[in-house]
């Protein structure tokens, strides 16, 4: 009796020290999986995939080892997951390709010594786990284990390889295809960091490959472009359809400011052959419609004002990379001013007001002592709608129409800085695309492939100076305000408002031009079947997509 009283105690301890090591090899996997638990498909994938690791080696110390460099990554990731709402992954590597090394260390210097203290107070325990044998995780025969890894394994990659399968073409370069794989995995921390690599180093790759298809040939201008102090400025606008517009007879008073301006010509019937940015932009800016046989992409027009000798902006609200962004940043690169105001720099982060560009624009309209052009990117109307105007805009009952009267008021700013700096000007403005509102989507502005989303607003304001010089493309511009136009007249109308001429600009096409050109106005559907449509000969159909009459 007494011995075993005396040996319960000494028993207990064995057992306690035997077990404290599994302790802290399972406070390290808790601690591993902590940033997954953002989703259950996170944690589900991450739980799955450390099985496999586990299986595969069945060695305690090579699973400690393996969660080691994770748990030490953990301060940083819960971190990041505060700021983004998601585990550290596709994003973050953007973020530090793009990043020099100085910028990088002067985010992580504030926390340097607490995440310095807490790799320390890690190591230190995993050395002592490693420093003895632990023994394997499971007993099972090595067939047994091969077979469960398999099946595993065939339960994450049977899925993934059948999303690749199932993924559109990439349309000639400018969709990032792994994209939608890595978001199979974006909330299964650390994986997420092994997907977001491939993806970012594919969209790094993509940017670089469509900047050096852009062309930069000398451009040789006939006549030479005049020498006369301008300014050239192009709004974009952003999933804003023409339906919702007051000056084209909507009913809430949404563009109350433009619609009093002076000099105002609003054309009233321009389609935009795609329902998304991506697509739109570069139509805007160069007019290359990637789906459109035989196109390639052009000279856009920040090079060619380059070329002209003009100071050439680039201010925009929307992020700088990302599956949506990064063929603009193409464009955006060309310019020799460059300013991103979205949060963190634009970095695949969150858009401000739109209000935060004013100063910058203002900047650049008032310091343009000779020619200038400046590319003014919105993030307008874009879901959600709630979230793109102030309070004080919120008065016309929807969220969609405040977000148009917003950017009413941001075309009003630039056109009275415009006319406060006098000489010659012209504001251009267009919409990259609409939106479905009552189309299938319950009210909800979202973007989807509706002839109303075709269907986009384009404004042409110019000041007294340079109408006094152009008298006849002021004519020809109201007499063309009803013409049937594609946004592919967009590059040729800039470029004729500045005086600029060249062997391969299509002037025929320009809303300044006497008889403008027409061609076909070919719209992309979201599906295969209506990928082509003649906007002229189309119909919604009974699920809300324009479909061939």
């Amino acid at each position: 009796m007494t011995a075993r009283f005396f040996h319960g105690p000494a028993r207990r301890q064995a057992a306690f020290q035997r077990l404290w090591p599994d302790m802290l090899l399972g406070l390290m996997a808790i601690l591993a999986l902590l940033p997954a638990c953002t989703a259950l498909q996170g944690i589900v994938r991450s739980v799955v995939l450390w099985v496999v690791v586990a299986l595969v080696f069945n060695s305690r110390r090579v699973l400690l080892a393996c969660l080691l460099p994770v748990v030490v990554l953990l301060p940083a990731a819960l971190y990041y997951i505060s700021m983004s709402g998601v585990p550290p992954g596709y994003p973050l590597w953007l973020i530090l390709f793009y990043c020099s090394f100085p910028v990088v260390v002067g985010y992580v210097w504030p926390v340097l010594p607490y995440l310095g203290l807490w790799t320390l107070v890690w190591v230190v325990l995993a050395g002592c786990y490693l420093s003895r044998p632990r023994g394997a995780v499971v007993g099972w025969r090595v067939r047994t284990r091969m077979a469960c890894v398999a099946v595993l394994l065939g339960w994450i990659v049977i899925p993934t390889v059948q999303l690749w399968g199932r993924l559109p073409p990439s349309r000639d370069g400018t969709e990032n295809p792994m994209v939608p794989i890595h978001s199979r995995f974006d909330r299964a921390w650390p994986w997420s960091m092994a997907t977001g690599y491939v993806a970012a180093r594919r969209e790094t790759r993509r940017v670089t490959d469509m900047a050096r298809r852009i062309s930069h040939e000398p451009i040789h201008f006939n006549p030479p472009p005049p020498a006369t102090p301008q300014v050239i400025v192009l709004v974009i606008g952003e999933s804003a359809r023409r339906d919702h517009h007051h000056i084209y007879g909507y009913g809430p008073a949404t563009t109350p400011e433009m619609e009093q301006a002076p000099g105002l010509v609003r054309f009233d019937d321009m389609v935009t052959p795609f329902d998304y940015t991506v697509g739109a932009v570069p139509v805007i800016l160069s007019g290359y419609d990637r789906l459109r046989p035989g196109a390639a992409p052009g000279r856009d027009l920040v090079s060619v004002f380059n070329a002209a000798g003009f100071d050439t902006w680039w201010i925009s609200n929307h992020p700088r990379l990302g599956p949506y962004d990064s063929v603009i940043g193409a464009y955006s690169e060309q310019a020799r001013h460059i300013a991103y105001t979205t949060v963190h720099d634009g970095l695949m982060s969150s858009p401000v007001l739109d209000e935060r560009m004013l100063p910058v624009v203002d900047h650049a309209i008032t310091d343009a002592h000779g020619r200038a052009f400046i590319v003014l990117h919105l993030f307008g109307s874009h879901e959600n709608a709630a979230d793109r105007f102030p309070r004080g805009f919120a008065s016309l009952g929807t969220a969609y129409d405040n977000s148009i009267a917003y950017t009413d008021h941001m075309l009003a700013h630039v056109r009275a800085t415009l006319a406060a700096h006098g000489g010659e000007a012209a504001l251009f403005y267009v919409s990259d695309h609409g939106v479905r509102i009552a189309e299938c989507s319950g009210g909800i502005p979202v973007h989807g492939d509706v002839r109303a989303a075709y269907e986009i607003p384009f404004y042409l304001w110019t000041s007294a100076a340079w109408q006094a010089a152009h008298p006849q493309a002021v004519q020809a511009a109201r007499d063309n305000a009803h013409v049937p136009l594609t946004l592919a007249a967009l590059p040729p109308s800039v470029l004729d408002a500045a005086g600029l001429h060249y062997g391969a600009a299509d002037e025929a096409l320009s809303v300044l031009s006497a008889h403008p050109a027409r061609m076909a106005r070919i719209v992309h559907g979201d599906g295969t079947a209506n990928q082509n449509v003649d906007y002229d000969h189309s119909h919604d159909d009974g699920r809300c997509h324009i479909a061939r009459d």
